[in-house]
């Protein structure tokens, strides 16, 4: 049984432009990537849970959420509950755990989760609706704070197609016809010279075999030569192409982006630039990616454009200027997949802020 509704208003990069309210219904996805068999298709978009979400937050995805129980029955103990199979989309059974889940010793998973114990990737929190006062808080907040009331009416209003008014600050939006650089860039799969599978970042030039053997890549390692060398203050358009069978949630530091669209790709058919690829589907970001992101949920078999502004931040008065790197003779960042293992072997890149 779904819980009361939860209303976004911001992101990891600020306020959303307006309200998003989530649970009413659970909305369905909108890719359908062709990887034979490893994820919802066109044929068959309901693999797993997958089909269906209402929050849908990559690691290092943040929303910042209100939520009424005040129509909640006191009494009530609701569990906040993550279904999302992982790998995301397509999934597999061996990587989800809950309580009394199956044994799958037997094809590589883990025994049952008893009751109480760990594993567990489901559950997440439990809230315990109590009497109002009960917690030793009461009622108040600043008076020219918008109200849950507003938010959540205005957020009806939008998801049903009508006007509403503004409660939210204004978000400042990138200007992409003064983007002095479009950029080609890709999310890959390879393998590392013991034969194990890597995620990398790379361009959309073939940079070569990443270990000798191996097929041709657009990856790149870490450590090879920087590819996104930027200058402080510009707008760049980058288009980053998903050629993998995974959702990929890709960090940027010092740059929060605006999504611009995703379009649909065949990863078969890339040769250097999504447009080599596109296979004719596009999709605006959903309401609760609008605005200013830290990090942006990638899916498979897709390309999405995304806005950037390379502002290096603003030191207080008498603060000594920031060093810049001998080697490159600029403020080294780096950007990144936040799941932990990709990030570590090898999907990460330097970015390079010339002065």
């Amino acid at each position: 049984m779904p819980g009361p509704p939860i209303l976004q208003i911001g992101t990891e990069g600020g306020f959303l432009p307006r309200p998003v309210i989530f649970n009413d219904p659970p909305v369905p996805l909108t890719f359908f990537p062709d990887n034979g068999g490893n994820g919802p298709t066109r044929e068959n978009p309901t693999p797993g849970n997958a089909a269906t979400y209402s929050l849908l937050l990559g690691p290092a995805e943040r929303a910042d959420v209100m939520i009424n129980f005040s129509r909640v029955p006191v009494g009530s103990r609701l569990i906040l509950l993550n279904d999302a199979p992982a790998p995301f989309p397509g999934g597999d059974d061996r990587n989800t755990y809950y309580s009394k889940d199956p044994d799958e010793t037997a094809i590589g998973g883990a025994p049952t989760t008893e009751l109480g114990f760990g594993p567990n990737s489901q559950t997440l929190m439990e809230f315990r609706v109590v009497p109002f006062g009960a917690n030793g808080l009461s009622a108040g907040g600043a008076a020219d704070h918008p109200s849950y009331d507003t938010l959540y009416n205005e957020a009806l209003w939008l998801k049903y197609g009508q006007n509403a008014g503004r409660t939210l600050p204004p978000v400042e939006a990138l200007d992409r016809a003064k983007a002095t650089v479009v950029r080609e860039l890709t999310l890959n799969e390879d393998f590392d010279q013991y034969g194990r599978l890597i995620q990398t970042i790379g361009t959309g030039e073939i940079y070569g075999p990443m270990t000798p053997g191996q097929a041709q890549s657009y990856g790149r390692p870490y450590e090879a030569e920087a590819t996104e060398v930027v200058n402080a203050g510009d707008t760049e358009v980058w288009i980053i192409s998903n050629l993998t069978g995974d959702t990929h949630p890709i960090h940027f530091h010092l740059a929060n982006v605006q999504i611009v669209e995703r379009r649909s790709i065949d990863p078969a058919a890339y040769a250097g630039s999504a447009s080599s690829a596109y296979t004719g589907r596009t999709t605006k970001p959903d309401p609760n990616e609008l605005g200013w992101k830290e990090t942006v949920r990638m899916n498979p078999f897709e390309a999405i454009t995304v806005l950037i502004r390379f502002d290096l931040p603003k030191l207080p008065a008498g603060a000594a200027a920031t060093p810049m790197s001998p080697r490159t003779g600029g403020h080294e960042y780096v950007w990144h997949c936040h799941i932990l293992e990709h990030e570590e072997h090898d999907m990460m890149r330097p970015l390079i802020v010339k002065p």
